[in-house]
């Protein structure tokens, strides 16, 4: 079961990073759906967003004169990140005594070390519910194609619903709402309504990022 999810996350997240289309397993695309309204109303991706660059060159093209044209390189950004600056997991995916309710229960997602940042959205995608429940607190939702993840006990949040958000724009503000002990984010993840461990998913995008970093400073 995990082996397929790893594969299926995999393809996604390789269409995402060459700015495919998700038309082959769901409607939403990798980049910003096209509006009506005008380009300069649309605000530029948060400078602090995980978006590493990869320096990809165009062929060499002959001039008139038989010398080699100027190669130019073309800037490519992959829309995946982290949902924080830096990933510490409190609280592993799996049944567990539940802090507050002294039970065994089962743990639908990992808990993160967060104190009072941002948290980003790992996916390009539709933000489909921004709410409150008891159990999850301030939470807000973000569903790509036939994946769904949850961002939960956030102290704010930024978005409403039915906007749609790239990787790395902020969603919230981490906090401790909810049936929390203390401030951290909660992160769940689901493939066709079913949780997996979204370390599957962290690790996958961990991975893109150090592929992009390692071919940006081979390019120099």
């Amino acid at each position: 079961m995990e082996r397929m999810i790893l594969t299926s996350v995999a393809w996604l997240l390789m269409l995402s990073t060459c700015h495919a289309q998700f038309n082959t397993i769901g409607r939403v695309d990798c980049k910003r759906p096209a509006k009506k309204e005008n380009p300069s109303e649309i605000q530029d991706a948060p400078k602090d967003s995980v978006q590493t660059a990869d320096s990809v060159f165009v062929p060499n093209v002959p001039e008139k004169n038989g010398m080699v044209g100027k190669v130019e390189p073309i800037e490519q950004k992959p829309c995946v990140s982290l949902p924080l600056k830096k990933i510490q997991i409190n609280s592993k995916f799996g049944m567990r005594r539940h802090p507050i309710y002294r039970k065994y229960i089962m743990h639908n997602g990992v808990d993160l070390h967060a104190r009072h940042e941002d948290v980003l959205s790992m996916l390009s995608g539709e933000v489909i519910r921004v709410g409150y429940d008891n159990r999850s607190g301030k939470y807000v939702t973000v569903q790509t194609a036939n994946y769904i993840i949850s961002y939960c006990h956030l102290s704010q949040q930024y978005v409403t619903q039915g906007v749609y958000v790239e990787a790395g724009t902020p969603l919230g503000l981490t906090g401790s709402t909810g049936a929390s002990t203390g401030e951290h984010l909660h992160l769940t993840t689901k493939k066709d309504g079913k949780a997996f461990n979204p370390v599957i998913l962290l690790d996958m995008v961990q991975s893109i990022k150090d592929r992009y970093s390692a071919l940006h400073s081979a390019g120099g």
